[in-house]
């Protein structure tokens, strides 16, 4: 789409959501010139956020990530640092070639907390299609870490979710 303004871009993305049913709200952030929350998958409690910031003129962002489990935590606390390094590895290596990217967040002691992906793109190359790319890119990026955490620590013990409220731990 050449040429298209920030707000252009944020009104075409937010019909194309709408149109397929999702529900978007818009965010009031500072930092950026436009900030949706949409639900993806359609009708989940599983959020993904689209960004465009105010430093990045054109560049569109979309966001996922996941809380790591408490118990899981402990797990990873509980690990000697050489198993630990191989497990975060054997994650980089099964993600880096993937259109998006991620991003995990670890305390001081190495322990993953929450992992977070994005997808970016210009509003140059702007299209429904680049849109729902890369929002099913993230969540299938967000399947596989809570696969792979689960896989190698077991199914959390997961709290209820009130209403409205998003639960997603891996």
């Amino acid at each position: 789409m050449e040429n298209t303004t920030t707000e252009q871009a944020k009104e075409i993305i937010k019909k194309w959501l709408e149109e397929n049913h999702h529900q978007v709200t818009d965010i009031k952030d500072d930092n950026v010139n436009f900030h949706l929350e949409v639900d993806y998958p359609l009708g989940s409690m599983k959020r993904q956020r689209v960004i465009q910031p105010k430093d990045y003129p054109g560049l569109i962002v979309l966001l996922n990530g996941v809380a790591i489990a408490n118990e899981h935590m402990e797990k990873i606390k509980k690990m000697n640092e050489n198993d630990r390094d191989a497990f975060y590895g054997e994650i980089r290596k099964d993600l880096i070639f993937l259109q998006n990217s991620y991003d995990m967040n670890l305390d001081d002691h190495g322990v993953a907390k929450q992992v977070q992906f994005s997808y970016e793109f210009y509003v140059d190359s702007l299209t429904k299609t680049k849109l729902y790319e890369g929002l099913l890119l993230n969540h299938r990026t967000l399947l596989y870490i809570i696969t792979k955490f689960n896989d190698e620590f077991g199914m959390p013990v997961m709290p209820s979710a009130n209403k409205g409220e998003t639960v997603g731990h891996a």
